[in-house]
């Protein structure tokens, strides 16, 4: 069911029970994350600290911005 289906489906109920739909929305929307993904955090590996051991200090031009330069002239 598509979400303009369901709109047209809520819109169609009487208000009491279209009231009612809409504050068990709410009160799903106000539930606390799940205590499962509070576990572990990730570390991401620092790509910036890698590419200075690979490279060193060496900086290389962008190509792509080279060739969009070379096109417009």
């Amino acid at each position: 069911m598509t979400a303009v289906e369901l709109l047209r489906e809520v819109q169609a109920l009487p208000a009491r029970e279209r009231e009612r739909f809409f504050l068990a929305l709410l009160k799903l929307e106000a539930k606390p994350p799940d205590a499962k993904r509070k576990g572990r955090q990730v570390k991401w590996p620092d790509i910036e600290a890698r590419a200075r051991l690979i490279f060193g200090k060496r900086v290389f031009p962008n190509l792509v911005m080279l060739e969009r330069q070379e096109e417009a002239i």
